[in-house]
């Protein structure tokens, strides 16, 4: 309660600060004859904008055009400064109206180098339509000027406007009147500018405000879809139609391209809808930190906000933005405040109670809220700046991202945690049960009763692995659906923990394609390191065809090595830079893979030739061959063959996890080395690796690389 308090207490600092400036500036205006402004040192090649802020002379209740200023320069008139709106000029002592119409007039000089290029005005809020001339020229305003209301158009938006200036002195002249809402003048700045700044200047203000409506409407959308595949998460919903709203306001406030998009739009209802689209955030933003924090929110408090507000809204559509408006401050005090002090209250208790995420949603709306405040106060007119509730949302929207993905985080964390749990509890009991096994044997006939029911037990075990096994094809679908969609949060965090466990029971059934995915991983993210070393090519091929040539006899194949047809130099032996571990991995699954589509006493060769380079013809490549007589693989398949999980369509092999060969062409990459193949339906395929390799003179590295690994073990990547 104490933050809560200083919180209230500051606030309140502002606003008798923003006040009392905002009294200051009261007196700003004074009779005094036609002043101008020196801007002869100005150059506006240089990129600089001028904030043409004074001085400014001010017909009131006087509609002139240049040519009556020119003919008539006596006329009654106040030298003043803006922005200001016109409560705060006084003249003969008494403060003016903000309902009426007036001419603004300035006089600027500009050297004869500066006035040789188009200048740009750039022409904010104008409360709230005007007529604009320089140097006598007339040129676009906004909405349309009159003296009463039934001659008045509102209009107010941002606006670029281009002239030819005069070397020496220029003339602007502003016609403004208002009838239509509670401020009335030039109560934001005009820029002066070159005309390709002021014009990237306006196209930068539109790319942001457009940047930001996108994104929020986007936000919308998201939450929509996370309220429609979760119902019972009006969070979700109420989020949506939070960052609707605002995106709604936001096409109505800064640069205001709602009006240029759809013409019709009249700036009353622009006004009714920018003044609802903040109702509607109001409610939305109560209702969903009630939905969040259900423990800390007050029931009554919604109920109440929706009447009070609600009743304001019926009064905003029944009324015209001139009696409406009128009413800023004691809708800001006693509807809009309290609500952002209530949800202040909810988030704070819920962060006092260490509630998930809620420290983060705390500092976000604090952002948001002060933007909030900044955006009142400029409205008001105590402050001259705004435009940042919209930013202060996306810092909200980020907080609330963040939170999410805290807490798929965790979800995805503590699975882990219970996976490992779990991995031990069965090795546990796989260890235990292994103990009464063997203890049961020891008995004598008597317990014959129990081993068979042991035996039923262990077949029935069995035969469950023999169902799941044969489903494993399926679960890779939904196990790679349901991780990612934890992972892009477009699962709600309630039902992380159910799909988590369904997950969980997946990768039960996969534990064999573990191996194969940490292998393909750290060859992929280069963790693995390879241990090169220089190999005799030709003699460590043929021990390795030796080692695998009994395991192809038991399929009924033969596995034979050909001498290569290619001359050694003398003295010298082909070699290699290899990992000889991984590189009997590759070989390994090309001899698997050759047993498994090949029928019965079908024939495996491996083989080697060399490819000599152009300028040295001890340089060059090996090219290791293993090619089998198998059915083979159609031609439209051989480009995909080397996928991550790429299976021929219509073979009826399902064992393979499909990663055997993406495996092999990361191995090889990293040899720096290639893998391609050559098949043909019903004659066989030819799998074969390019490795860069060299004639070179035997030395003891040859000579253990001949014999090392003779006895090694064999690396099956089936």
């Amino acid at each position: 309660m104490r933050i809560l308090a200083s919180l209230l207490f500051s606030l309140l600092l502002c606003y008798s600060t923003a006040v009392a400036a905002w009294a200051a500036e009261a007196g700003a205006a004074t009779p005094t004859l036609t002043s101008k402004k020196d801007l002869r040192q100005w150059q506006p090649r240089e990129g600089e904008i001028v904030d043409l802020n004074g001085p400014w002379t001010l017909y009131w209740q006087q509609l002139l055009t240049p040519e009556r200023i020119a003919n008539a320069p006596q006329l009654n008139a106040l030298t003043v400064s803006i922005p200001a709106q016109w409560k705060s000029y006084t003249m003969n002592g008494q403060v003016l109206s903000n309902e009426g119409y007036a001419t603004y007039r300035m006089i600027f000089t500009l050297s004869q180098e500066a006035a040789q290029q188009p200048l740009g005005l750039y022409v904010n809020n104008v409360a709230s339509a005007y007529r604009l001339w320089v140097n006598g020229q007339e040129l676009n305003g906004n909405g349309i000027v009159g003296t009463d209301a039934s001659l008045m158009v509102a209009r107010s938006y941002p606006k670029v406007q281009f002239f030819v200036p005069h070397s020496g002195d220029n003339e602007i002249v502003i016609q403004v009147s208002n009838f239509a809402q509670r401020t009335g003048g030039l109560w934001e700045s005009i820029h002066l500018g070159d005309a390709e700044v002021i014009a990237s200047k306006h196209r930068g203000k539109v790319m942001i405000w457009t940047l930001i409506t996108g994104c929020l409407l986007l936000m919308a959308v998201f939450s929509t879809f996370l309220y429609l595949a979760r119902k019972q998460d009006r969070a979700a919903l109420w989020f949506g139609v939070i960052c609707l709203a605002i995106c709604l306001r936001s096409s109505l406030l800064g640069e205001s391209y709602a009006y240029v998009l759809f013409p019709w739009l009249s700036w009353e209802w622009g006004v009714k809808l920018e003044y609802l689209s903040e109702i509607a955030t109001i409610l939305s933003l109560a209702a969903f930190v009630n939905k969040q924090y259900p423990e800390e929110a007050i029931r009554r408090s919604l109920p109440l906000s929706t009447v009070a507000l609600s009743g304001f809204a019926v009064f905003v559509l029944v009324t015209p933005a001139k009696i409406y408006t009128q009413y800023m401050v004691p809708y800001v005090i006693m509807l809009l405040l309290p609500v952002f002090l209530y949800a202040m209250y909810v988030y704070l208790r819920a962060a006092l109670r260490r509630r998930t995420g809620s420290r983060t949603n705390m500092i976000g709306f604090i952002v948001f809220f002060a933007a909030v405040i900044e955006e009142i106060l400029y409205y008001v007119g105590y402050l001259r700046f705004g435009g940042l509730v919209s930013f202060g949302l996306l810092f909200f929207l980020l907080t609330q991202l963040l939170n999410l993905s805290l807490l798929f985080t965790r979800a995805v964390t503590q699975s882990e945690l219970l996976s490992n749990k779990l991995d031990q509890v069965i090795a546990s009991q796989e260890a235990t049960i292994k103990q009464r096994t063997s203890s049961l044997q020891a008995l004598n006939l008597q317990l014959e009763q129990g081993n068979q029911e042991l035996g039923r037990i262990e077949l029935a075990r069995s035969t469950l692995l023999a169902e799941v096994y044969h489903d494993l094809s399926t679960p890779i679908t939904a196990i790679k659906g349901l991780s990612k969609g934890i992972k892009a949060g477009v699962i709600p965090r309630e039902e992380a923990p159910t799909y988590a466990g369904r997950i969980y029971e997946r990768s039960l059934m996969l534990e064999r394609l573990i191996d194969n995915v940490i292998e393909l991983s750290n060859l992929r993210t280069g963790e693995v390191q390879l241990q090169l070393t220089k190999v005799p090519l030709l003699p460590f091929l043929h021990q390795l065809t030796h080692r695998y040539a009994p395991e192809t006899a038991a399929q009924h194949m033969t596995l034979t090595w050909e001498e290569p047809g290619f001359t050694t130099p003398p003295s010298k032996e082909l070699v290699v830079r290899l990992d000889r571990f991984r590189f009997e991995r590759v070989f390994a699954n090309l001899i698997s893979n050759a047993v498994k589509y090949t029928p019965g006493n079908g024939a495996v060769r491996v083989w080697a030739e060399f490819q000599s380079g152009y300028d040295d013809h001890e340089q060059g490549h090996a090219i290791i061959h293993v090619s089998d007589s198998g059915i083979g693989i159609p031609e439209a398949e051989l480009p995909h063959i080397f996928k991550h999980r790429y299976r021929v369509p219509g073979s009826n092999n399902a064992a393979g996890s499909g990663l055997g060969l993406a495996i092999c062409q990361e191995i090889v990459a990293r040899h720096g080395g290639e893998i391609r193949v050559n098949s043909t339906l019903g004659v066989g395929s030819d799998f074969y690796i390019k490795f860069p390799a060299a004639f070179e003179a035997i030395t003891d590295d040859s000579n253990e690389g001949k014999e090392g690994d003779a006895h090694g073990h064999t690396h099956s990547a089936r």
